[in-house]
């Protein structure tokens, strides 16, 4: 497949993808709806323990989830009935659950539908060791200082047109094509297929994080089916390019992990999709934060720009404030013992890492955007063993973004208002309109 031709499979090629992918769906499908179906509700938990509606999924919560997570820091835990959840806020307690992988486990997925696949992210060891050790190499932190120049290529690029000012939305001028072409680049997707791959990550991610059950699920089964069966095909086909003509990217690593029996097609499968979401997810709305907040202080922008060394600091209290993963789920698989109560065994937890990282327990004022804090411990990509693989990459890429803009104007301002997705979970802007200051 030439670069620069767009990828359409052909009717045998997306008939084969199906007949691949058809037992795995309806397995993972009936296997979510029974366990959800089966499992504990919260309901059952005695009275003592306090009683919330607030649900993470609604558009006004996405929107600013804040003061209902600070009701819910009251107290260890607390259950809301209509969604058959514990949810937990306070930092010791999600820093301790995300730590606890052999009693809270991640294997139903993380969101709150259960979706069960095997893949690093739901994966426990040895499964997870062995799913870990295919990619860590190429996305380790010395990897990703690789990518560096291509980053700044990239990011100087998309801000060439802004030199002579004007208005501009940062986020289809920057935030989503930097981050999507630098995964691309590191999964070997070819150059045509960049956009399309932003395509079928935003609607798998929305799938995945998606409220309203099984009625919402088939309503958006069509769009995500064709993206799933789309995504499906390429990768075949990229695969077997792969034995005839390797290189070094993480689609290669994916050739000869299933070649060496190390990995399954339907596990490659997965990892492309779920490279593809956190590789631009994460830092599309990281990114899209932190210009945000520069744009709103003039005084941030002109620090930035006078000590470059402080940047690494404005991103880390980026992630702690902002918390682009805003939660995760996990089941019980034992009794979980927090405060006065217990999650039953088969119970399904939700962990707000918005939460922990804005608990002054743990940051002293920790509303006020700060990077001059110790932002040791946040949660800004998880914890422990599903601590998020591309933190190293989505750290430099959001660096060098930064740095380069520092360099090219003089200023910010918002030009407009900010609208924000209405994923529930990987929270950042859609569009954040912004006028470029020149001296």
């Amino acid at each position: 497949m030439s670069n620069d031709v767009a990828f359409k499979p052909s009717p045998r090629e997306f008939v084969s993808a199906a007949r691949k992918s058809a037992p795995e769906i309806c397995r993972t499908t009936v296997i979510g709806l029974y366990r959800d179906a089966r499992r504990p509700r919260s309901g059952s938990a005695p009275a003592s323990v306090p009683r919330t509606t607030f649900d993470p999924t609604l558009p006004d919560k996405i929107a600013n989830p804040y003061p209902d997570l600070e009701r819910i820091r009251e107290h260890p835990v607390v259950v809301n009935e209509q969604l058959g959840v514990w949810m937990i806020g306070r930092y010791d307690d999600v820093h301790a659950a995300v730590r606890e992988n052999s009693v809270l486990s991640s294997k139903d997925g993380i969101a709150l539908q259960s979706f069960v696949v095997s893949s690093v992210l739901t994966a426990e060891p040895p499964n997870h060791t062995r799913l870990r050790r295919i990619v860590a190499p190429l996305l380790s932190k010395r990897s990703v200082q690789i990518q560096t120049s291509d980053i700044r290529d990239l990011t100087c690029a998309a801000l060439a047109p802004m030199k002579a000012g004007g208005t501009v939305d940062m986020v289809p001028e920057l935030t989503i094509p930097m981050p999507i072409a630098v995964i691309a680049r590191v999964l070997g997707v070819p150059r045509s297929e960049w956009m399309k791959f932003k395509e079928v990550s935003d609607r798998v991610a929305s799938a995945a994080f998606a409220p309203g059950g099984l009625p919402e699920g088939l309503r958006r089964l069509p769009g995500v089916l064709q993206s799933y069966l789309w995504l499906r095909s390429f990768l075949d086909a990229e695969i077997r390019r792969r034995a005839n003509v390797p290189a070094e990217d993480l689609i290669n690593q994916f050739q000869l992990a299933i070649e060496s029996g190390d990995l399954a097609d339907q596990e490659a499968f997965v990892y492309t999709t779920l490279l593809l979401i956190a590789g631009n997810e994460t830092t599309t709305n990281l990114l899209g934060m932190l210009l945000i907040k520069l744009a709103e202080d003039h005084e941030l922008f002109r620090e930035l720009q006078a000590d470059r060394s402080l940047i690494s600091g404005a991103v880390e209290e980026t992630l702690r404030w902002g918390a682009p993963e805003q939660w995760v789920t996990r089941v019980a698989t034992a009794p979980y013992e927090i405060g006065d109560t217990v999650i039953p065994t088969g119970g399904k937890a939700v962990l707000f890492y918005a939460s922990a990282n804005r608990d002054p327990a743990k940051f002293a004022d920790p509303d006020r955007f700060d990077i001059h804090r110790n932002t040791s411990g946040h949660l800004g990509f998880g914890h422990g063993l599903h601590f998020c693989l591309g933190a190293h990459l989505a750290r430099l890429e959001t660096m060098t973004a930064i740095n380069c803009l520092l360099d090219e104007v003089d200023g910010l301002e918002l030009a407009g208002p900010v609208r924000w997705g209405r994923n529930p979970s990987l929270q950042g802007p859609v569009s954040v309109p912004l006028r470029i200051r020149r001296s």
